[in-house]
């Protein structure tokens, strides 16, 4: 018997702005520094070569990157990793995760 899986609407540029114009002005600061580190991040993992491993690179440009964690032997999970204004910065990409899981299971 298939699972019943609520259907999550694909998150939209317009969607994420109108979610954005919620948040206080430092919280759109911070909002544009984690995309611009997820910018260069993803960018950067286009960057490296092929591995047989199992679990997907981080970058290493050095000011961003994905960390792929295993925690408790689970895993692993996608973190968004970057520094700003002197402060350490680390954010959960769920979806990300969710979306390498479903690749690899598929076997694609």
């Amino acid at each position: 018997m298939p699972l019943n899986k609520t259907h999550k609407p694909k998150p939209t540029v317009e969607t994420v702005l109108q979610q954005a114009a919620q948040l206080t002005y430092a919280e759109r600061e911070e909002l544009l520094l984690a995309l611009k580190a997820l910018l260069e991040a993803i960018d950067d993992e286009k960057d490296v070569a092929p591995s047989t491993t199992t679990s997907p690179h981080c970058g290493s440009r050095g000011g961003s990157r994905i960390e792929w964690k295993k925690i408790n032997g689970y895993g692993p999970y996608p973190y968004l990793r970057f520094r700003s204004g002197g402060k350490y910065r680390s954010y959960y990409l769920k979806d990300l995760a969710f979306a390498v899981n479903s690749r690899d299971g598929d076997g694609s």
